[in-house]
């Protein structure tokens, strides 16, 4: 029983301390940049040994690759999760970008950290060609894209063309928000944004 309970302290704080990793990586890539980002100023960040970064990750490529992947995979299931008790395509739509809305100005240094990492060069993408940061969030868009049509909530449009729309938005308006100096308010063009796909760029005719 004791050992069992010390293994499970051991686990416990191994997962902590790669935790602590990750999270000193994304503030200090969103800081820094990749390219001038060292180990040893992560390492700073987190509180641990150069050489303790090394037993978690083979080298800073592999360390920016699964800091994104398990970032994208930790907000995702917060936002399905949320997703899930809305009842129409434009409350799940809403809800995506209120989501966003909240996480970036509640933590700035993620929202430059995708929007500053998304755009690796094409070297960095042809060494990791597996490397495909937004796939599973253009997948989730499609999936409730796709929902929305067959509750009649939603015309015909091609699935893959909208949800491509949707997150270029996300993505140009949050490159824009995060790296300009005076940033404009992330709530108020979320809103106007959810407008316009609403109702679309027709006037609104009275009959």
């Amino acid at each position: 029983m004791n050992a069992r309970f010390q293994s499970d302290k051991v686990k416990q704080k191994k997962h902590h301390k790669r935790t602590a990793i990750i999270e000193a990586a994304i503030e200090t890539f969103a800081k820094k940049g990749f390219h001038k980002t060292k180990i040893s100023d992560i390492a700073r960040a987190a509180d641990v040994a150069d050489g303790t970064v090394y037993l978690y990750f083979d080298n800073k490529d592999d360390l920016l690759i699964k800091s994104f992947d398990e970032l994208i995979s930790g907000k995702l299931n917060e936002l399905k999760k949320l997703v899930e008790g809305e009842e129409t395509f434009l409350a799940r739509l809403t809800m995506f970008f209120d989501y966003h809305v909240k996480l970036f100005t509640e933590k700035p240094y993620i929202a430059r950290f995708m929007a500053i990492e998304l755009r690796q060069s094409t070297e960095f993408y042809k060494k990791f060609p597996d490397y495909q940061p937004i796939k599973r969030y253009l997948n989730y868009l499609q999936e409730l894209i796709d929902e929305a049509k067959k509750e009649g909530n939603l015309r015909d449009v091609d699935t893959l063309g909208l949800s491509y729309l949707m997150f270029g938005t996300m993505d140009f308006v949050l490159t824009e928000w995060s790296t300009r100096e005076q940033s404009f308010d992330l709530l108020d063009i979320k809103d106007k944004i959810v407008d316009i796909v609403r109702y679309g760029m027709y006037p609104i005719r009275e009959h």
